[in-house]
């Protein structure tokens, strides 16, 4: 049979009514054997009283750790708070120094220029994208308005459709 598992009040239960067992029948007799083992009424009391000490111990840790915690998110949200202003104070005082901002921990984030074939590709996407939603710059639309103020006007404006190729994005 399969042994269940027992909740930390459970357990305290079943340890204080064994206790409180062996204080109320056991008290006459001289030893118990259990598992090839003597044991005397006290010994079985403190068997069951060092797993309700250990078990007392176990929450009360839990507590602590539970409060230190608390008081580490609260010490952390405060840090947090004056180092961005900290930081700030520094730069501003010390400028783009980076051996004295490195003294603090500060390391001066430097851009780095996007690659030939970054910006090529970015160029690619982004003429397939305007491909896709059919969207114009601003001579393209100029160029509709006018066509479109040209017929109305009652001239007679042949517009032809702009064609373009569709283009194909690789993807690596």
């Amino acid at each position: 049979m399969a042994a269940t598992r027992m909740t930390i009040e459970a357990q305290n239960t079943q340890d204080s009514a064994r206790i409180s067992g062996v204080k109320k029948r056991l008290t006459t007799v001289a030893s118990i054997l259990v598992g090839g083992v003597a044991y005397t009424p006290t010994q079985i009391i403190a068997i069951y009283q060092n797993d309700l000490d250990g078990m007392a111990k176990v929450a009360a840790a839990k507590l602590a750790l539970a409060e230190a915690r608390v008081e580490t998110a609260q010490a952390a949200t405060t840090r947090k708070t004056f180092d961005r202003g900290f930081k700030l104070l520094l730069e501003g005082q010390y400028g783009n120094s980076p051996a004295t901002l490195g003294d603090f921990g500060i390391a001066i984030a430097v851009r780095k220029d996007p690659t030939v074939e970054v910006k090529a590709a970015a160029l690619t996407k982004t003429k397939a994208t305007r491909l896709l939603r059919h969207t114009m710059g601003k001579t393209q639309k100029k160029e509709l308005s006018a066509a479109a103020e040209a017929t109305t006007t009652g001239s007679t404006v042949t517009v032809s459709p702009v064609t373009t190729g569709v283009a194909t994005v690789a993807k690596s």
